[in-house]
């Protein structure tokens, strides 16, 4: 029996090694996947809420003159302030 399963370990012994690695990354990187795509979402939905407030407020001219940068850049900005 020992002389069975040592044969197959022999012969397997670099795939199960590569398969075990591969699968305590995948469980490592896991949590790190989830908070980027919740902080994407964050921030899409911030960006949102700053353009409307941006168009709503008609201060685009005066946004241009200051900043040099328009609405859509600045909701940008203001939803990975509002989200890092």
């Amino acid at each position: 029996m020992t002389n069975k399963f040592y044969k197959w370990w022999e012969n397997h012994r670099r795939v199960v090694t590569f398969g075990g690695f591969l699968i305590l990354l995948s469980l490592y990187l896991s949590p790190l996947i989830k908070e980027a795509k919740l902080k994407n979402t964050c921030i899409k939905l911030s960006e949102k809420g700053a353009l409307n407030k941006f168009s709503e407020d008609n201060i685009a001219e005066k946004l241009l003159k200051e900043t040099g940068l328009t609405i859509k850049e600045l909701a940008k900005i203001e939803g990975y302030k509002n989200c890092v």
